[in-house]
């Protein structure tokens, strides 16, 4: 299992990672920074872009995908320098699982591997947040020191926003 970023060869990776959420209904992929309503090669050019800090509404952030056995099982984005309006809307941190690999703990793998990279770039503190109603993600969070702060709507949906001090 590894975390890195995503080449121009995971095209086809990416493409069944998407597929699989679609076939479960869902619509929006978690983490994917836009992939599934881009063409792929201008989606890789948005992560050089991401990453540089040159967009100004989302700072610098970089895009990961989790491979096991030469499948994606994950995305991961971590958003490092979000303004505090954003980062109370957003969070700093966002993960996926495909659906047929949840609860196999690798949503929690991802999440302590960002939380590293954020405490390499000095951050003191990020958020995040999550659906009331996703408690995979709220579990994910807690397990790993978040501490709820808020609750409000996303989407006309409960969201509960928690901090993780680093």
């Amino acid at each position: 299992m590894r975390l890195r970023k995503p080449k121009l060869e995971d095209k086809e990776k990416l493409k069944d990672y998407v597929e699989e959420h679609h076939v479960n209904g869902e619509m929006s992929i978690s983490a994917s920074n836009g992939m599934s309503t881009m063409n792929y090669e201008e989606w890789l050019e948005k992560l050089k872009i991401d990453e540089s800090g040159e967009n100004k509404e989302w700072g610098i952030s970089e895009t990961y995908i989790l491979e096991d056995n030469d499948k994606v099982i994950g995305m991961l984005n971590i958003r490092y320098t979000l303004s505090d309006e954003m980062a109370g809307i957003y969070g700093h941190i966002g993960y996926g699982v495909r659906p047929t690999e949840r609860r196999k703990g690798y949503a929690t793998y991802m999440l302590k591997e960002a939380l590293i990279k954020c405490k390499e770039r000095g951050m003191g503190e990020v958020i995040l947040g999550c659906y009331e109603d996703n408690f995979g993600s709220n579990k994910t969070i807690i397990n790993n020191n978040g501490v709820l702060y808020k609750k409000s709507k996303m989407k006309d949906k409960d969201s509960l926003y928690y901090k993780i001090n680093l």
